[in-house]
């Protein structure tokens, strides 16, 4: 399979997914309501959370599985190291669905109390989520070793196909029956198929029989190092991008919960945006410092961080322009929107910093150091956890999106200065000043002076939003190649 199709397949599966998941909010709200919709945003924070099991083990069984594909591993090992992390993984969930079950009272009587559903839903909503998810991190662990099997056309055709029926056809069956159980009914039903789905594809790719009882507890300790390693890294990065969700979910009410939600989804654009682009540059950045070192790959890393600019920055810059505007024409609900609008501000500024961000990440993986990265999500969790609960117990659900918008700021000045003059000198300070900052600064500008001018002009919301979003890529279009031209002269 060549790489050009697993890009184009890569970027078709998350713009497919993206579009569903914004499609349904609105009719999610208006037939199920707010308080409903929070406990949507319940299942998005325990499925986050879930996801530091699959941080460690999904990479290191796909890797596991590229490298018996490339025939530098044997398949009978592989297969037993892939089943035995298929019952770890059961081993682990059991504790967390008995807990689960056994404190659902506890969980929607003191937990969840600030609602309208009652308790008995609530306590069914909490069983059939912890379901689905234990479920859904099972098939993210396969999914790796799919991927890893050069099948990632099938794999996005089937991330298609189970979103379609997890969005687009739940919305006749939540009118017809509008109930969030039935709603939750019907994810754990496709999250089975989708886990069947994915197992079958294993099981037809491999030259072998993979055997169904076998628990090798020689193949987990060989990898117990990397797997324990991500883990570390990836769990300390969920944690911190999730504790503000964990304690506003027990400090708001439901419907507040739900419109909280509903803003951090939408800031989530500025992140979906940059993730195809940089999936699409790794191996190449991989390859140029392969062969030319770091010369080469800054070369590489700067056409990366100039398409990060392209597309994330004005859509960053036009939700924090016209924010409620948005949030009304995406919802229609002028409730949603003035409750959400502010919260998406703060999260979207420190999203986009996070975005331009990623691609050093990236920049790491290619030269084999990802130390630096470990060092930079401990600062930046050991800088938010203490801070966070005073501001959400004083200032709110706001209060913690201008935490986060600001913290990545700084974060986003202090430390990847640090973090070039470490490991890429020759980028600093262009790429932190004229690559990522000024792009910011003149996106930002140019969305808002256009947004304050026409919102004054203009009576109808959505010509104003198109002409606006329309003007602010324009110019950052030719802000773009003007840093092109620039970093040809450097």
């Amino acid at each position: 399979m060549s790489v050009n199709k697993n890009i184009s397949a890569n970027f078709a599966g998350v713009a497919i997914t993206t579009i569903l998941t914004f499609l349904v909010v609105p009719f999610y709200l208006k037939w199920l309501g707010p308080d409903a919709y929070g406990l949507i945003g319940i299942a998005t924070m325990i499925q986050a959370w879930m996801m530091l099991f699959n941080a460690g083990l999904a990479p290191v069984t796909g890797r596991q599985a590229a490298q018996a594909h490339g025939g530098s591993a044997d398949w009978i090992a592989t297969v037993r190291f892939i089943r035995t992390v298929d019952w770890l993984m059961l081993a682990a969930s059991l504790p967390i669905l008995l807990s689960v079950i056994f404190s659902r009272y506890w969980l929607a009587e003191h937990w969840l109390e600030k609602n309208t559903l009652g308790v008995e839903t609530v306590q069914l909503s909490l069983v059939l989520l912890a379901l689905t998810t234990l479920i859904r991190l099972a098939s993210s662990v396969s999914r790796g070793v799919v991927a890893n099997l050069e099948a990632q056309v099938w794999l996005n055709v089937n991330l298609i196909v189970f979103n379609t029926l997890r969005f687009a056809v739940s919305l006749p069956i939540v009118y017809l029956w509008p109930s969030i159980n039935v709603l939750f009914a019907w994810w754990l039903c496709i999250a089975l198929l989708e886990y069947r789905s994915i197992q079958y594809k294993i099981s037809a790719s491999v030259p072998v029989q993979i055997p169904l009882f076998v628990f090798d507890v020689v193949e987990l300790k060989k990898h117990g190092k990397m797997v324990l390693s991500l883990a570390v890294t990836g769990g300390i990065w969920v944690l911190a991008t999730n504790v503000d969700k964990l304690l506003l979910s027990g400090y708001l009410s439901l419907a507040n919960y739900g419109y909280f939600s509903i803003a951090t989804l939408l800031a989530s654009a500025a992140l979906i945006l940059a993730q195809p682009i940089l999936q699409a540059f790794q191996p190449r950045l991989t390859k140029a410092y392969a062969d030319g070192g770091i010369a080469m790959v800054c070369s590489e890393f700067r056409q990366c961080t100039y398409w990060v600019v392209l597309l994330v920055f004005p859509v960053g810059a036009v939700l924090f322009a016209m924010p409620e505007t948005i949030l009304y024409i995406w919802t229609r609900d002028h409730i949603v929107a003035s409750n959400a609008a502010n919260i998406l501000r703060g999260y979207v500024i420190g999203n986009v910093m996070i975005a331009a961000s990623s691609s050093l990440y990236f920049l790491q993986v290619a030269t084999g150091n990802v130390r630096w990265h470990l060092i930079g999500n401990l600062i930046f969790a050991a800088i938010l956890l203490p801070t966070l609960p005073w501001v959400v117990m004083n200032h709110g659900a706001q209060g913690a999106a201008w935490l986060w918008a600001g913290l990545n700021v700084l974060l986003f000045i202090v430390w990847n200065t640090v973090l070039l003059k470490k490991i890429a000198n020759p980028l600093f300070p262009q790429w932190l000043i004229t690559d990522t900052l000024l792009p910011m600064l003149g996106s930002f500008l140019i969305a808002l002076s256009a947004s304050y001018f026409f919102i004054h002009h203009i009576e109808h919301i959505v010509v104003m939003l198109a002409f606006v979003i329309a003007l602010t890529l324009f110019i950052s279009s030719v802000l773009w190649f003007f840093l092109i031209k620039k970093k040809q002269q450097l």
